[in-house]
């Protein structure tokens, strides 16, 4: 009887200390974390992968980029078509007082509205055939006429006359019109074109639909007389033209 009284106290001490043991342990537990509204709770994604992954990124990429040497300044690509194409706006070379293209060649169809002959010449010309023909032309009260500005721009233009002419008044003496190269076919310059008779306005934008005035024409890097010369001894339109510009020579 004492025995099995014994096995029964135990019994209870043994339950009572598994009681016991469970209780602590569950109160050794932490309480569940509070999180801030709007936050999606516990991190469940592998964060040590994902370092390690960044890492070895960062890695191959250290080893794939170029450190470039320090530069002074910036380089901008295609700086001078930027320039170009900003000295083009109209509203840039308003605010820049320059003359637009249109004014330029409305003002040498005036000039040389009444012209009985006309030099074709292009900046791309060597310097010493660009002074001979200016000279020449203010010799016998010509216009010589480019197609276009250098490099589209009325500034290049100025600077491509200052450095041929520097301070010589010869260089007063041009115009700029696409549309009379566009009229007389001009291909080639020098050119030199005696007119037959007035050159008049063009009746369709810019001179495309219409047709030359009569003339003749003489192509090649020769002096101005001996074009004119040529023209004047041959049986073309503007030979008696030729031969009056030959007479009015000082």
């Amino acid at each position: 009887m004492a025995h099995l009284a014994q096995t029964q106290l135990l019994r209870a001490l043994i339950a009572a200390a598994v009681l016991s043991a469970g209780t602590a342990s569950a109160g050794d537990e932490l309480p569940d974390p509070a999180f801030a509204p709007g936050a999606t709770g516990r991190i469940a994604a592998p964060v040590d992968r994902i370092v390690r992954d960044a890492e070895r990124r960062g890695e191959a990429l250290a080893r794939e980029l170029t450190i470039q040497p320090p530069r002074e300044g910036v380089e901008i690509e295609d700086l001078a078509g930027i320039r170009t194409r900003a000295l083009n706006d109209p509203r840039v070379r308003a605010l820049l007082g320059a003359p637009d293209a249109e004014e330029v060649a409305a003002e040498t169809r005036a000039r040389y509205g009444e012209a009985r002959a006309i030099l074709f010449a292009s900046f791309s010309m060597p310097d010493t055939s660009l002074r001979q023909m200016m000279r020449e032309a203010t010799a016998h009260d010509l216009t010589v006429v480019f197609r276009g500005f250098v490099n589209n721009s009325v500034f290049d233009t100025r600077a491509r006359l200052e450095e041929v002419f520097a301070e010589d008044e010869t260089g007063e003496a041009f115009g700029i019109d696409p549309t009379l190269f566009r009229r007389f076919d001009i291909r080639s310059v020098p050119a030199l074109v005696v007119l037959a008779e007035d050159l008049g306005d063009c009746a369709t934008p810019a001179c495309e639909g219409d047709p030359p005035p009569r003339h003749d024409r003489v192509s090649g890097n020769v002096p101005l007389e001996t074009a004119l010369r040529v023209i004047a001894a041959g049986n073309g339109e503007a030979a008696s033209v030729a031969r009056s510009l030959l007479e009015q020579k000082p």
